[in-house]
């Protein structure tokens, strides 16, 4: 009977070992075996308290034509954001603001080396990248590379280029991301983490591959053979279980038409980066799905019905402006009594906005949020508020205030 006992305790041990050793960081095979994933449940997100260092911020206008973009935080690390060609659509102001800390993510009390990039939501056609040099550096096997949506929603694992040694994050559309330190504990803790949005959910379990594997080549460890097949799994499951489905609401209702466009455009430039099902002949991407140009024409065309432009007008004291909004979801301005504010949003419900310009002889410059009230689909005022200052020779000041804007829906055809 001792005997008996002492063996299922040495199995047990064992069990136990194997199964760490699949969590285990330094670990090339750790997520060999990867379960179907469920990217339709919803799950409980895991929220993380971010605060930033306001005074570690920078801003930029990026074009369609690409550019780069680069911070160094007070503690010495570097974040360099590279936009290419074609990956938006329109000029949008960018911002990068480096995070002073984070609490409640599974990492441990190491530096974190973590940046806010906005607007929050800024989706683009072209996988972004943005690279981090760590002013204290974090060793490779200890390494933990993660993201955020919002102002802390969703933390989860971040996609990266698996190829590369410094730390270069792959990102189709902002907010937060960073890297950090953790051991066993943190990387177990990570693993089970589950994102609730189902895009951010794909990026997390890709993400628990990638990472593993760019540790293992890094560290001269052997290669997961099986990566991609399981990449090309989820990523199948992925288009099943999500985004035929947003297919078929967009058909129901245009309003779906976007989001069903950006999932595309984001499961082929995954499909891209990581070369899953191969190149033709001419050197291509084979895409994972099946006319995908005739996909997003038929989506872009559901979609142009939902598009509403509208006449923008108001203020608030002196300031009195106008303008046109083609589309909502896009940066647009508004311009009267010598100033002009540029408003970018987030999503269709509001975002940020900047002024600058000058008024009865003072130089006037501010900024804030924005957010828009709609009536039966129908965006019809917007309400923006936040800080501003005034100078000139008679001296200045600073305060906050709001203005208050009406829209008016315009005819098919005023926007080009």
């Amino acid at each position: 009977m001792k005997n008996q006992r002492l063996g299922l305790f040495v199995f047990v041990l064992v069990f136990v070992s194997l199964a760490c050793n699949s969590l285990i960081p330094n670990s090339a095979n750790k997520v060999i075996n990867a379960p179907t994933v469920d990217f339709l449940t919803p799950s409980e997100p895991l929220n993380v308290t971010v605060q930033l260092n306001e005074a570690d911020t920078i801003s930029g206008m990026f074009s369609p034509n690409g550019s780069t973009m680069s911070l160094t935080a007070a503690d010495g690390t570097v974040f360099i954001l590279d936009v290419p060609p074609h990956a938006l659509k329109v000029d949008t102001a960018i911002t990068m603001t480096a995070v002073k800390s984070i609490e409640g993510a599974p990492l441990d009390n190491g530096a974190v080396a973590a940046v806010q990039l906005e607007p929050s939501g800024l989706f683009f056609n072209e996988l972004v990248t943005l690279t981090i040099v760590p002013a204290r550096e974090i060793p490779i096997e200890k390494q933990i590379i993660f993201g955020y949506e919002g102002t802390g929603q969703d933390y989860h694992l971040a996609v990266i280029d698996p190829k590369s040694r410094e730390i270069k994050i792959k990102l189709m559309e902002f907010s937060g991301a960073g890297v950090g330190s953790g051991g066993d504990k943190e990387w177990a803790a990570n693993l089970q983490n589950q994102a609730s949005d189902s895009r951010v959910r794909l990026q997390n379990e890709v993400a628990k591959l990638l990472q593993p594997e760019r540790l293992a080549q890094l560290l001269g460890q052997e290669a997961n053979d099986q990566i991609s097949s399981t990449l090309k799994s989820y990523m199948e499951k992925y288009y099943d279980q999500v985004i035929q489905k947003e297919m078929v609401a967009a058909e129901l209702d245009c309003k779906y038409a976007e989001r069903a466009i950006q999932d595309l455009i984001g499961l082929e430039r995954d499909n891209e980066l990581l070369s899953l099902n191969g190149v033709d002949t001419n050197g291509e991407t084979i895409p994972i799905v099946d006319d995908l140009p005739g996909k997003i024409a038929k989506l872009t065309k559901i979609g142009e019905k939902c598009k509403k432009s509208y006449l923008i007008s108001g203020g608030a004291g002196e300031f009195s402006g106008t303008g046109t909004i083609c589309d909502i979801e896009q940066p647009w301005t508004v311009s009267g009594s010598g100033v002009t504010v540029t408003f970018t949003p987030s999503s269709a419900n509001g975002g940020s906005y900047t002024y600058s310009g000058s008024m009865s002889g003072f130089a006037v410059s501010g900024s804030g949020e924005y957010s828009v009230a709609y009536q039966d689909d129908i965006a019809v005022s917007i309400r923006a508020g936040g800080e501003g200052s005034v100078s000139g020779e008679g001296g200045g000041g600073s305060g906050s205030g709001e203005e208050d804007y009406t829209l008016t829906l315009l005819t098919e055809g005023s926007c080009p």
